[in-house]
């Protein structure tokens, strides 16, 4: 009798080696990069921390700048992508804000790692304005257009808003979080697009939805 086929194609178990491969790389970039900070991580560093030998780390990324990127998708793009699924359907631009603002208070508390990451990346890399700021300045204009927020400048509150983000992330990473933190802080950034601070105190402290699966 003929021996069966292998239902596993050699290319598909060479294309998870490398999946594999490159996870690892992103990953002990990710922990290196949130202990010390973006700069301050070498390549080779990367790869004794994912225990490859150093030409690895070329197969798969050009450049620092380039397993940067990969390392800001991974953590902070899907979660942006979970953010916008949350929001799509919410009626109210200040919950939207409210929202996304406070699940991002919330992984840091939850995933300190991500949270350092994130504060570490900073607000003046291109990465991270890239992934966030177009979320936070639609939001934001979606506010001043419906009557909701009183902005005088858009891209002066999007700046505010990454400033107290990174910030804030930072202090309850440093220290023991107040508690309801994410909700004091959505409070405090309504009230700074223009929300009356009861209807802030309201909007904020609201159930917050759980993210979406996946």
């Amino acid at each position: 009798m003929d021996s069966l086929p292998s239902t596993t194609a050699p290319g598909g178990r060479q294309q998870r080696r490398r999946e594999q491969t490159r996870a690892r790389l992103i990953a002990a970039a990710r922990s290196l990069m949130a202990e010390r900070g973006v700069d301050a991580v070498g390549l080779t560093e990367i790869t004794d921390a994912a225990d490859l030998g150093a030409g690895t780390f070329y197969n798969y990324f050009q450049s620092r700048d380039d397993i940067v990127e990969a390392v800001a998708e991974a953590s902070v793009e899907s979660f942006g992508a979970s953010l916008d699924a949350l929001t799509a359907n919410m009626e109210d631009d200040a919950e939207v804000f409210a929202a996304s603002l406070r699940h991002l208070v919330r992984k840091a508390v939850t995933d300190p790692l991500w949270g350092w990451f994130v504060v570490r990346l900073g607000v003046a890399h291109p990465q991270l304005i890239a992934i966030l700021g177009p979320r936070a300045a639609r939001d934001l204009r979606k506010g001043v257009d419906s009557g909701r927020f009183t902005i005088p400048d858009i891209d002066v509150a999007t700046s505010c808003t990454f400033g107290a983000l990174l910030a804030t992330l930072h202090l309850v990473l440093s220290t023991k979080p107040e508690a309801h933190a994410d909700e004091l802080f959505a409070q405090t950034m309504l009230c700074m697009v223009g929300v009356p601070a009861s209807e802030a105190h309201k909007v904020a402290t609201r159930a917050l939805p759980p993210l979406p699966e996946g």
